[in-house]
């Protein structure tokens, strides 16, 4: 199955700034794609809620309940199937005494330059992490992930790719191929098994300048609001009115109205 496991949208309390699409329509472009596993993983916070879960399964997408956490005050973390909140999770510590044989922590963008990044805390504390990410942020030319993939071969750890998506255009460059059945618990374990596959596609130069640009801009003048305070109720962007699910493409063929 075709699968993205590091995404975020305007719900995000950090890129909200720069991300212009809702969930829904997160959701509905990559089932146009082929897509039938995605997480959205906001920062510290996890937006996952049945009613989007239904949605998602209405276009052939298993939903997986994650967040981007940051650890050790700087460092980011992906995070699935936790169900506690960021503060529950902000240490690599609290990640390994929450961690079960239904949760899946997986290290991003891990030896990129930059505060966020793991870098050698990755290799201090490999038993946290069941799987390193490839990310799609990366050119022919420039190319951070080479450490991360060597990392990942030493250490017998899966390798999933992921597009860390801002931008809907993102989709269906970097991402996984999952050998499971449909469902959060199957898919979690096939990643911790190792039962994935990365499909690697780098960003041509014009792409990633791009990114840079918009995303510049984008922090200077938000395209969204602020959605999100600690201790207020998460709200709903407006979205488009949903679409039939037979006009989502390959996955949704078959679908009733």
């Amino acid at each position: 199955m075709k699968a993205e496991l590091h995404s975020h949208c305007g719900l995000d309390p950090t890129d909200y700034r720069i991300c212009q699409h809702t969930p829904e329509e997160l959701i509905s472009h990559a089932a146009r794609l082929g897509y039938e596993i995605l997480a959205i993983t906001c920062h510290n916070l996890d937006i996952w809620t049945g009613d989007l879960s239904d949605y998602a399964r209405s276009l052939g997408i298993t939903l997986i309940p994650g967040m981007e956490v940051t650890t050790e005050q700087t460092r980011h973390t992906l995070v699935y199937n936790f169900h506690a909140d960021a503060e529950e999770l902000n240490t690599l510590r609290k990640i390994r005494a929450l961690s079960r044989e239904d949760t899946l922590v997986i290290a991003p963008h891990a030896f990129f330059p930059g505060r966020t990044c793991l870098k050698g805390l990755l290799e201090k504390n490999l038993d946290v992490f069941d799987a390193i990410e490839c990310s799609g942020f990366h050119t022919r030319s420039v190319n951070f992930n080479r450490r991360s993939e060597l990392l990942a071969e030493r250490a017998h750890k899966p390798v999933v790719g992921n597009g860390d998506v801002h931008y809907l255009w993102q989709l269906g460059r970097t991402f996984t191929w999952i050998y499971a059945e449909p469902g959060v618990l199957p898919v979690l374990e096939a990643v911790k098994e190792g039962f994935v596959r990365a499909q690697r596609s780098p960003l041509t130069w014009l792409e990633a300048a791009e990114w840079w640009a918009t995303t510049f801009w984008r922090d200077a003048f938000p395209v969204n609001p602020a959605p999100y305070k600690p201790g207020k109720p998460v709200p709903v962007l407006p979205s488009d009115e949903v679409e039939d699910g037979r006009c989502f493409g390959p996955a949704q063929e078959g679908m009733e109205p």
